[in-house]
């Protein structure tokens, strides 16, 4: 190579290429790494990722027939040997091991660490609340390197969408100094009046994002009072810090769409919100215009007293058939007091005395014609008894059975006296009762309490009667006054076709008034 001598992008990579190919330390070499950026999804069955140290990462890929020796699948974090040679991708310049076998050791050091802080801040329930994220905010702040390329991304994309203040916080993303760049800025932006907050960078590789699995930084965003939306790397990059967010967007750009909605989405909502309503309204108008050309040809609303006429009509019948019920009331109570009064049993008491009397005697003498033949039984028994007795010497035993049978014969009359009494003072309580001694009495107090009902009665309907008249007269004069011949009387103005369109609304409005106080009286007089 010449001192001055200028090459092309082409011809500079041919000679590296050519390089690489022919030396022999670059041929069928072991690479030992832990894997991060792993993608085994494409269609292809190839596999692309990193291998990377402490220090330092290079690009990978295993291709399908590769792939197909494997006997575990490959994941980010896991510490591999990886056998292959060196290659150089002459179209992009980029420097690359191809693998073509590839051994499982064990989990990296980044990873084991990665998963031991992430289950501690779970069991913390760092990563459980999450905040929601204000629908139309009106000031975002962006937590970001300013010269990167993801600012623009989200300036841009957030300025198409939403008319939202930014304010930017020139934040380091890389490097020793950043997770404390970025757990400074976050809290500066806590002080501020922003919405919301969003934390963000480009892609790089799982060494260039470890600041984002840093603790301090990890709980700075989920510490936050505003709400944060982190787009950090790309749609595969995972951090702790999209974890502990209230939304994670697959790339800054996409963070813009979470954070402000589409102002040309939402104007056609509201085109379409306004047409909806325009045609409900036209319909409504619609609607009530054609009510109000029924109403006007109806016979109520013409002749509004035409109804109240009827309703007095059916008052009269109502008053008719009441005056018709209480006179067949009045005479069947009559024909009961007639009844009562021409009663055998009210005129003729004496006779029901008698013939208790008798069924008493009756039973008197059964039952003492029932007892002496009792009696006269126990004692033909004692005889017999008492005869067989004296053959067997038992006089004593005798005499006891005679002492008891009189004993029994004793009870048995004061059994038979305590009954006759009972009956007898029955009979004069029977005697003396007000019923038999003067029955006309009560024929007397049924008839005044019937012409006290009758008396309050006719004073009752005389009463309803009255008060209903009043009302109608009241309704009669109102109508007379809301009559709309009369209001029609008062003169109007023939106005343009035009102006009667514009003032359509308040016609409307004026004629459902008008109809709801004809309604509200009509119920009124119903009542």
């Amino acid at each position: 190579m010449k001192e001055n001598d200028i090459y092309t992008i082409s011809r500079i990579n041919n000679l590296i290429d050519k390089k690489i190919s022919y030396c022999d330390d670059f041929r069928k070499i072991k690479i030992r790494g832990e894997i991060t950026n792993f993608n085994g999804s494409y269609n292809s069955g190839h596999y692309y990722f990193s291998l990377k140290d402490k220090k330092s990462s290079i690009s990978c890929v295993m291709f399908k027939l590769s792939t197909k020796s494997l006997d575990f699948k490959p994941k980010d974090g896991m510490d591999v040997v990886a056998t292959g040679e060196v290659s150089f991708y002459k179209a992009r310049g980029n420097l690359q091991f191809r693998v073509r076998k590839m051994q499982e050791t064990g989990l990296g050091d980044l990873y084991i660490a990665f998963e031991k802080l992430k289950k501690k801040l779970a069991e913390e329930g760092l990563f459980k609340d999450k905040k929601a994220i204000p629908q139309y905010p009106k000031k975002i702040g962006v937590i970001t390197s300013a010269s990167g390329k993801a600012i623009k991304d989200i300036v841009n994309n957030i300025e198409k969408r939403w008319p939202a203040e930014i304010v930017i916080w020139d934040t380091t993303v890389q490097g020793a100094n950043s997770a404390r760049s970025i757990t400074k800025n976050i809290s500066l932006a806590n002080k501020t009046d922003v919405d919301m907050i969003i934390v963000g960078r480009g892609g790089g590789s799982t060494q260039d994002l470890w600041d984002f699995n840093k603790e301090e930084v990890v709980r700075s965003i989920a510490n936050s009072e505003k709400p944060v939306i982190t787009a950090i790397g790309h749609s595969t990059d995972k951090t702790l810090s999209d974890l502990a967010s209230d939304k994670v967007a697959a790339t800054p750009t996409k963070s813009a769409e979470l954070a402000v909605p589409n102002k040309v989405e939402i104007n056609e909502k509201l085109k379409n919100i306004e047409t909806r309503l325009n045609d409900l309204i036209n319909s409504k108008l619609d609607n009530l215009t054609h009510r109000i050309s029924i109403s006007k040809n109806n016979k109520t609303f013409k002749d509004p007293l035409s109804k109240y006429k009827n309703h007095h009509t059916n008052l009269l019948l109502l008053k008719t058939t009441a005056d018709k019920s209480l006179n067949q009331l009045i005479q069947s109570n009559e024909l009961q007091l007639d009844g009562f009064n021409n009663s055998y049993v009210l005129n003729n008491p004496e006779y029901i005395l008698d013939k208790k009397v008798g069924k008493i005697n009756l039973f008197k003498n059964e039952l003492y014609n029932n007892i002496t033949s009792y009696i006269l039984a126990c004692e033909n028994k004692v005889n017999l008894c008492s005869e067989n007795l004296k053959s067997l010497k038992l006089s004593e035993s005798f005499e006891l059975k005679n002492n008891s049978l009189d004993l029994i014969e004793n009870n048995l009359n004061n059994s038979i006296n305590a009954t006759l009494n009972s009956y007898t003072h029955d009979l004069e309580i029977i005697k003396n009762n007000h019923v038999f001694t003067n029955p006309c009495q009560i024929l007397d107090d049924k008839s005044d309490r019937i012409t006290e009902i009758n008396k309050s009665l006719d004073a009752e309907i005389t009463k309803t009667l009255n008060s209903n008249e009043n009302k109608l007269k009241i309704l009669e004069e109102k109508l007379k006054i809301l009559n709309p011949e009369e209001l029609l009387e008062k003169g109007y103005v023939v106005k343009d076709p035009e102006e009667i369109r514009k003032s359509k609304a308040k016609n409307v409005i004026i004629i459902i008034f008008l109809a709801v106080v004809i309604v509200l009286l009509i119920l009124l007089s119903l009542k």
